[in-house]
């Protein structure tokens, strides 16, 4: 599946003859990658760009390994706890982030950048209370907002000839956003902290190492990016989370000299949690959000993205981008929620410079 999704982005704008720009050109709307992709792009020298961007993402039902789950199945798969073998199945979930970036380049090979995100993250999750052959169940909501884990560094590009640009990416990730987020759980009749999915931040130093390729012909491009994200230390919850590996493959078609549409790939794969939160009470026997062993996985998703760019007037310069995600394949190390949408649509621009 993983092969012939990649290949479909490589050959989906293959109409047009493959005549290559001698150098790349920035003031076309293909020239940025699809707006889910972060650090596609380097500046010239003295230029700034300022970037505003927001995702929406759903979850919901349950899977573990490539196969859907029945709540019935979901619920079978958690051992419960108590004399009321209480048990919790984390349902459906939506989460909103709102990006602010900045990037300035203080030489034509290196891209200063920073990032800071707002999210808020809504849970829904269902409860099956069972006592002397009578089973009760019910669902309550969550809910958790705040500054995420904002990030800081630069791009390098080293190569930049016959339509091609090549950079390494590489950024810091700063432990800004809270792990210790709580709500109300009517089971326990108080405020207890959430599980890790609704926390805000990792609480850990993180590298996150990258590779970008961008290419351009006369009427189409393409690029191609990998990256990471590695957690350098254990938080003050004593865990951090899994690594995080990314690919991701896009191709692009101008319409006009202001619009363009991209056609992508994004692969990503990540591991389970390291240690355990110290302040969570939720047990993972409970709720296999509390579960630090069953957070792994991976998942292959295909995105469709247009991106406009203003060329006259008060509109000059501005970017206007938006790319829908749905994934085609999805294993995880369950019971999880399954991953239904990503939406993002963001907007950029750039001043300053040569």
């Amino acid at each position: 599946m993983s092969r012939f999704a990649y290949s479909a982005v490589a050959l989906s704008f293959l109409a047009a003859s493959p005549v290559a720009f001698a150098h790349y050109e920035g003031a076309r709307p293909d020239s940025h990658a699809p707006i889910s992709v972060m650090g596609d792009h380097t500046h010239s020298k003295g230029e700034w760009m300022l970037s505003y961007r927001y995702m929406g993402m759903g979850m919901s039902g349950a899977k573990s390994g490539s196969d859907s789950l029945s709540t019935d199945e979901a619920f079978g798969e958690i051992p419960g706890m108590g004399a009321m073998n209480t048990k919790a199945l984390p349902y459906d979930m939506t989460m909103h982030m709102h990006m602010l970036g900045a990037m300035y380049a203080p030489t034509d090979n290196l891209t200063l950048m920073a990032m800071l995100p707002y999210s808020t993250n809504e849970m829904t999750t269902k409860t099956r209370m069972t006592m002397m052959g009578t089973t009760t169940q019910d669902e309550f909501d969550t809910e958790t907002s705040g500054i995420g884990d904002a990030s800081i560094g630069g791009l390098y590009k080293f190569y930049d000839e016959n339509g091609y640009r090549l950079h390494l990416n590489l950024m810091l990730g700063l432990p800004t956003g809270s792990i210790e987020e709580e709500d109300y759980i009517p089971m326990a009749g108080q405020d207890l902290q959430l599980p890790y999915p609704m926390q805000l931040g990792s609480g850990s130093y993180e590298i996150r190492p990258g590779l970008t390729l961008n290419k351009q012909y006369d009427s189409w491009s393409w690029g191609a990016q990998v990256s990471a994200k590695i957690a350098l230390d254990e938080n003050d919850q004593d865990y951090k989370l899994g690594s995080r590996k990314y690919l991701t493959a896009w191709a692009a078609k101008p319409l006009s000299p202001w619009a363009s549409v991209s056609l992508a790939a994004y692969k990503s794969w990540w591991t389970g949690i390291h240690g355990a939160a110290k302040d969570l009470t939720i047990s993972p026997m409970m709720n296999p959000a509390a579960d630090p062993d069953v957070k792994g996985g991976q998942r292959l998703e295909i995105g469709v993205g247009l991106n406009l760019l203003g060329k006259n007037g008060a509109l000059k310069g501005h970017r206007l981008a938006m790319e829908y995600k749905a994934p085609v394949h999805e294993s995880l190390h369950g019971p999880q929620m399954e991953t239904d949408y990503t939406f993002t649509v963001g907007w950029q621009k750039a001043f300053g410079g040569k």
